[in-house]
Parts: C-alpha cells; structure tokens; sequence
C-alpha cells in the first residue's frame, strides 16, 4: 500500500508499507486497494452500518472520522465506488479494482501539491477535493461513450438493421449516468453545506463550486443526449410508420383487385352456365351464331361491371377524403 506524507510547503513523501498506525498517518493519505471493506484499519474502526447499498453516494458520520461514499461509471460502463475516511489528520481511501481517478491524481500529485500549496490548510480535505474533480473529469468518458453508441444506433437505422436491445441499453445507461451525477451533485452540495465532521466546509468549499459547475454541465449533456436518442427514436417509429403506409396501400390495392376480378369473372361464368340451358348452341340468334352473342353479353356485362365498380370506388374513397 502507498502512503502520501504532506511535509508542507508543497512538499510530499511516498511511503511503502504493509503496516502503519493512525498516529503515523498525521498529513497523511492511505490508498488502499482490497476486495472487501474491512472492519478495522489499522486501529480505525469501519462501522458497515453506515452503509446503504441502495445510495451511489454518501456523507456519514462515524466515531471518529467522517465516511465519504462516492461512485461513478468506470471504462466499459463498470460501476465503481471509492470510499473515503476522513479523520481528524488523515485521508484513507479504499476501493476494490483499480481506480483511474485515483492512479490519474497520484500521477500528477507532485505537480498539484506545488501549483496548489497556498490553499492546502489541512491535507486530508485538500486530497479529497482533489479526488472528488478526477472522479468528476471521468464523467466525460461517459457521455463520449453513449455518444458514440447513438452514433452507432444512427448508423443501424440508415442500414435498417435497428437492434432494439441497443436502444433499451442506451437509455438505460443514460438512466444509470443522470443518477450518478445527481448524487454526486447532492453530497458535494452537502459538503460546501458543512456536512461531514471531519471536513473543512472553508477547504472543501473552495473547490466545491467548481466541481459543481463541472456536473451542471455534464447534466446539461446528459439531457441532451437523452433527447437525441428520443430523437432517433421518433426517427424509427415515423420510418416504421411509413413503410406500414406503404404496406397498407399495396395490400389495399391488392384487394381492390382481386375484388374486382372476382366479380368480373364471376358476371361471365354465369352467363357461360346459364345460356345453353335458355338456347342451344345450334341456334341462330339475329343471324349470328349462338355463341356469338353469348360472348358479346358476356363482354358488354364485363364492362358494364367495371365501370359501376370503378364508380363504387371512387365514391368510397371520396367519402374518406
């Protein structure tokens, strides 16, 4: 585990070490990774009955330190939580993967202890300001992430190969993310506020606003991409809409046509059926022979039907309009 010592004056000291007690943790910060939150560290009692499953965030007060519950959205849509202790001279964080936030701060740590030493007062409360931003910053992963995949939906709906499990997961990202800002709005409000025992509101404070502006405008681009998918959505449904439209005129003039050719050919069939009972084929009708005027009847009664059934038609579609 690494230990961060502050000797002041924008000067720090990295420690290794396997064991350490509170009092040699004074200025100091305690980064540990582990699996499981334990119950004691190193002298520091962890009462888990702080702890909410069901919040992304929190601000609690134990025995003798101030518990500092954040979460955000790692790299492929994992979800992470840090969980900072503050006490009276120390900082300890605990998480159990790698946290890019964290290795992020500790990279450049010399450089922000330098530029940033005038307005250090106690060091346990500028590490967790500082902690706080790069957890910020990583919200950005997030929006390029759901950006690109409406790039990806976009895309899908110009090829008509739409995957509606994409768009469930889309929203339900877009979702998960709003939470997570407003909670982490919510208890950097609740600091700048003066919560927690164990943290300066004059030290927190003067990094809140900043970190506060930073997720207002990541809330501003979270709603808009929420309402981009809306949207593509609105998008889908009126292509859907159309191609239903479309669908629906061809069938209906499928039907008009076999309708029409059922009549037309039934007029015919009984005309074909009935006339030799009335004459014989061997008769003479106006001196033309008897299938000759069957076949003028037929005729004319084949045309005489498509104009009453055009007409027919044409009322119908006029009473509609």
């Amino acid at each position: 585990m690494k230990i961060f010592k502050y000797s002041g004056n924008g000067q720090i000291s990295v420690i290794e070490a396997d064991k350490i007690s509170l009092d040699e943790l004074k200025d100091s910060w305690l980064d540990l990774k582990t699996d499981n939150l334990p119950e004691d560290i190193f002298g520091l009692k962890i009462e888990k009955g702080l702890l909410n499953e069901d919040e992304y965030c929190q601000v609690e007060d134990g025995i003798n330190y101030t518990l500092v519950k954040i979460s955000y959205i790692g790299k492929d849509n994992v979800f992470k939580t840090i969980y900072f202790f503050v006490t009276s001279d120390a900082a300890i964080t605990i998480h159990k993967e790698d946290s890019t936030p964290i290795n992020h701060f500790i990279k450049k740590i010399n450089a922000i202890i330098k530029d940033e030493k005038e307005n250090i007062i106690k060091f346990n409360n500028f590490v967790l300001a500082q902690l706080l931003y790069e957890i910020v910053d990583k919200n950005m992963d997030v929006i390029s992430t759901i950006d690109d995949n409406l790039q990806n939906l976009r895309n899908s709906v110009e090829k008509n190969s739409i995957d509606l499990t994409i768009i469930n997961k889309i929203r339900d990202n877009i979702k998960t993310f709003s939470r997570v800002l407003l909670y982490q709005s919510v208890i950097i409000s609740s600091m700048k506020r003066g919560e927690g025992e164990y943290i300066s509101n004059k030290d927190v404070g003067y990094y809140a606003a900043d970190i506060l502006a930073e997720l207002d405008k990541y809330g501003k681009l979270s709603a808009g991409l929420e309402k981009e998918l809306n949207g593509i959505i609105q998008a889908i449904e009126s292509k859907n809409l159309t191609e239903y439209t479309k669908y629906t005129a061809r069938l209906s003039i499928a039907i008009e046509l076999l309708t029409r050719a059922s009549v037309l050919f039934m007029i015919p069939n009984s005309i074909f059926t009935l006339w030799p009972s009335i004459y014989p084929q061997e008769v003479m009708l106006f001196g033309l022979p008897n299938w000759t005027i069957e076949v003028m009847i037929a005729t004319i009664s084949i045309i005489f039907a498509q104009l009453m059934i055009s007409y027919i038609y044409k009322g119908i579609k006029e009473i509609k309009v």
